[in-house]
């Protein structure tokens, strides 16, 4: 069993990350698989018990990773991390341009990438990473978290279209991607070019598949939490054409159908509990 507790950032932060995810689990002598595909947002992850999990690529020679904090966003399959033994991971779920809003950093540097965290963070990587591993709680590390990203956001002055753009890419993740980019452009004050355009500076990919990857990370989820549910039924809800659209996308994405997804990498079982600060 997976525990994961989440908790918002400050009101400050909140248009430039999603949460702060603590998950605790230990897999014992059993190394647990997790593919590794496209996701709409980047990831920061402190592992504040063991030092990383393995990493392999879709071929299954392994990648080296010498960091115990990675950061990524994919928008294709990355391949399988391995987890094995007893885990205590704090992540940092950025919105669509919030990594490029706080840090003033091109995201296009994490496309399809596993970097360090000291790629990004630095010098800073090794004592919040330490800070973090001597907190209580998820509150604390919060605390700590919110001091510092602030702080981040605030050494820097961001594109005057930065915080339109993240309103924008939190209406197309609300929607599961069902949405219309006419009138996306049209409230954020843009015309339809000049929205695409600033969309793909912000977040590196344009809109469209922005919404595509959101609307193949909402399905793959919704079929973690309740395996039960058949991929036919989580087709038509998330409004695929039919299963074979759902499998072509599941296979960019993914590298596999999904029936191999699953099959390969059963999902674990997976608690979710979301905190109030």
């Amino acid at each position: 069993m997976v525990t994961t507790l989440q908790i918002k950032p400050s009101e400050l932060l909140q248009p430039y990350i999603s949460c702060y995810a603590m998950r605790v689990f230990n897999t014992g002598d059993v190394a647990m698989p997790r593919p590794m595909y496209a996701t709409q947002e980047s990831y920061l992850s402190f592992f504040l018990r063991e030092r990383l999990c393995t990493i392999t690529d879709d071929e299954g020679e392994k990648l080296r990773i010498a960091s115990n904090s990675i950061c990524n966003l994919f928008t294709h399959s990355q391949g399988i991390a391995w987890w094995k033994g007893d885990y205590k991971v704090l992540c940092v779920q950025f919105a669509a341009n919030g990594l490029s809003a706080i840090f003033g950093i091109p995201q296009g540097i994490l496309i399809d990438k596993i970097l360090s965290a000291e790629d990004i963070l630095g010098k800073d990587n090794e004592l919040l990473t330490e800070q973090l591993a001597y907190c209580n709680d998820i509150f604390q590390m919060g605390i700590i978290l919110n001091k510092y990203f602030e702080g981040k956001l605030a050494a820097h002055k961001s594109h005057y279209y930065t915080g339109t753009i993240a309103i924008v890419a939190n209406t197309i993740l609300k929607a599961n991607g069902f949405v219309s980019f006419d009138r996306l452009a049209y409230k954020s004050n843009m015309n339809v070019r000049t929205f695409e355009r600033r969309f793909t500076e912000e977040v590196v990919m344009p809109a469209k598949l922005y919404a595509r990857i959101a609307r193949f990370f909402v399905a793959v989820e919704k079929k973690m939490l309740t395996p039960e549910k058949n991929w036919t039924d989580i087709t038509y809800e998330y409004g695929y054409f039919d299963q074979a659209h759902f499998i072509r996308e599941c296979k960019e994405f993914s590298s596999k159908t999904p029936k191999e997804l699953f099959k390969y990498t059963p999902p674990p079982k997976e608690s979710t509990i979301s905190l109030e600060v």
